[in-house]
Order: C-alpha cells, then structure tokens, then sequence
C-alpha cells in the first residue's frame, strides 16, 4: 500500500501540472476568441459593456504605442542637437522613458485580458449565436475538452486515495513554507544584500587598506611590485583612526544622502493629498 500511494503521489502532481498547463491552454484559447469577437463588433446586450472596455484598454494601448515611438524620435532629436558629453544623458533617458513606458503597457495588458477572456466566455457558451467564429471556438472547445480529460483522469485515478493521495498536513506545510521561507529571507536579506552606506564603508576601508600603511617595510615592498598593501606612510595612531572613524563616517554621510533624496524625490512626484 505504501508503493501505491507513493506512485499515486507522482501521477497527483505530474495530473496537477498537467491541469495547470490545461487551464492556461484554455484562458488563452477564451482570449483569443475575446479579442476576434470584439475586433467583430458582434452586436449583443450582454457584451456592449465587456466591448468598451476592451475598446479603452485598446485605446489606452495605442496611446502608450505611440508614446514610445514618440520618444524614440525626440531622443534622435536630442542626440544629434546634443554635445557629446550630453549624448549619454540623452541615451538613458531615451531608455528610462520606454522602460516606464512598456511596463505601463504591460500593466494595460494584463488588464485587457480579463475582459476578453470574459467575452471568450460568453461566445463559447454560446456558439450559435456568434457564426463568426468557428475556428477559436473550436480552440475552446478542443482546449477545454482537453482539461475534462485531465479532470477526469485525476478523479480516476486519486479516487481509492479519497480525491487527494497526498498526506492531510501537505496543504498546511505548504503555506508554512511560505511563511517559513519570507522569515528567513527577511533576516537574510541584510547579510546577503547588505545596504549601500554599508557597501560604502566596506568600499572606504578597502582603499584605505589600500593606500595608507603604518609600515615601512610594507610601503617600500609594495613600492618595488612585491605584496599588496599601501604605499603613503602614516603612525599606527593614525592608521587606527582612519581605518576606524572614516568608514563609519562615509557609510553614514551616504546613509543621510540617500535618506534625503529619497525624501526630495517623493516629496517631488507624489500626488498631494486632496482635502477632505
């Protein structure tokens, strides 16, 4: 019994990615005949709604298309009306620009596609009424009759198991792992990703060690190529402090830098709030 349920533990998860790639298989047949319905304009009073949405998301889309070709222009423009030292200025905002820009469009189509996969819903449902359409009807139907089938295979074979072989506890430790895995990575994070004055200060000791010695020795060696090491002369006393004080400091002038232009920056482009 326990090779049984460890067999149907696999064919449970290989039926669960199987389900998934269906259920994608089917959203994207339901957008497609979404999106050759509203390109149709079929007329019905259950998708005039569903229609104008689709047709100011298409709008929205457009405008944000022409946005980037509109700045692709405007940074030739730039570029050639600019002295060179200004050029790569130009280049990064041209790329700054377009990046804004695509992920807005991005954003625009993710929400596109809920509308159309809704009117794709409403068409498969009822495909008499819409003539147009054969072929992404079709779609729909071969897709969702593929995930019957996998549907249908699942209840077969997870049946003896109660509909789920795998153990009662296996959902909870899932999202425990989740949970578990975010604690962790939060008490990670600054040991593996350690913040910028920190870098600043391990970046200001490095060169430090670097360019100041209390050796003699060690400066006249580095000076002939042999070691590593700094080659200006300080006292020990010196040394200490600079290799103490001066990271610290840097570490928390950058700290205060960063601090403020973030303030000038949100302060600059956040909204302000409307009076209540």
């Amino acid at each position: 019994m326990r090779y049984s349920r460890a067999g149907a533990i696999l064919d449970e998860i290989r039926l669960d990615m199987r389900e998934r790639n269906a259920r994608r298989k089917e959203r994207r047949a339901l957008i497609l005949l979404g999106q050759a319905s509203a390109a149709a304009g079929t007329p019905d009073p259950d998708l005039v709604k569903l229609y104008t949405e689709v047709r100011e998301c298409g709008h929205k889309l457009d405008g944000l298309r022409s946005a980037v070709a509109s700045s692709l222009v405007a940074d030739r423009d730039d570029y050639a009306a600019s002295a060179r030292w200004m050029r790569p200025v130009v280049v990064v905002r041209g790329l700054c620009t377009r990046a804004v820009l695509r992920h807005h469009m991005m954003l625009r189509r993710r929400a596109l596609a809920q509308p159309e996969a809704a009117i794709g819903a409403l068409v498969a449902d009822r495909p008499t009424a819409f003539t147009r359409h054969h072929g992404e009807v079709k779609a729909v139907a071969d897709a969702r009759a593929g995930l019957r089938a996998v549907l249908e295979e699942r209840t077969r074979r997870l049946a003896p198991f109660g509909g789920s072989a795998l153990p009662s506890w296996f959902p909870h430790l899932g999202r425990e792992s989740t949970v578990l895995g975010r604690a962790l990575w939060l008490q990670l994070k600054p040991a593996v990703l350690p913040r910028g004055s920190a870098l600043v200060g391990l970046t200001v000791g490095w060169w430090l060690a670097n360019t100041y010695t209390d050796s003699h020795l060690r400066s006249v060696m580095h000076s002939l190529g042999i070691g590593s090491g700094g080659k200006r002369v300080v006292t020990g006393d010196t040394y200490k402090a600079m290799m103490f004080w001066l990271p610290i400091v840097a570490a928390a002038l950058f700290a205060y830098l960063a601090d403020r232009t973030s303030f000038l920056i949100q302060r600059h482009y956040s909204r302000p709030t409307p009076p209540a």
